[in-house]
């Protein structure tokens, strides 16, 4: 009688431990897709991340061509103009400067009507 009963509590203890190992199984797979998701948005983001770098170089790129080219044009301007002032002396430099302020205040007064 007492191999029964011991038998009897033996075969339910399995049944639980069967029972806990099935939810902690189910647990873990649960466990496993949401880690599966979250590692398929952070791919996702990653990626986004990526194309966005590329699309910042290429935009700086073409902005350093750009500072490159006006560079170049301020530079040729300043030996242009320190040329002008050794071959024709300081009065050259005079009447340039009066002429871009006549311009400016030129447009300034244009703008300032409405035109």
């Amino acid at each position: 009688m007492y191999n029964r009963s011991s038998s009897s509590r033996g075969n339910s203890g399995a049944a639980a431990a069967s029972t806990s190992a099935d939810q902690l199984e189910s647990q873990n797979e649960m466990m496993l897709g949401n880690l599966h998701s979250r590692i398929s948005n952070l791919k996702n983001i990653t990626i986004a991340i990526g194309d966005e770098v590329r699309e910042q170089n290429k935009a700086l790129e073409f902005m350093q061509n750009g500072m490159m080219s006006t560079d170049n044009l301020i530079g040729s301007t300043l030996n242009k103009m320190q040329t002008m002032y050794k071959s024709h002396g300081s009065m050259s430099i005079v009447y340039l400067s009066i002429f871009c302020l006549v311009v400016f205040f030129a447009v300034y007064s244009l703008m300032k009507m409405g035109f």
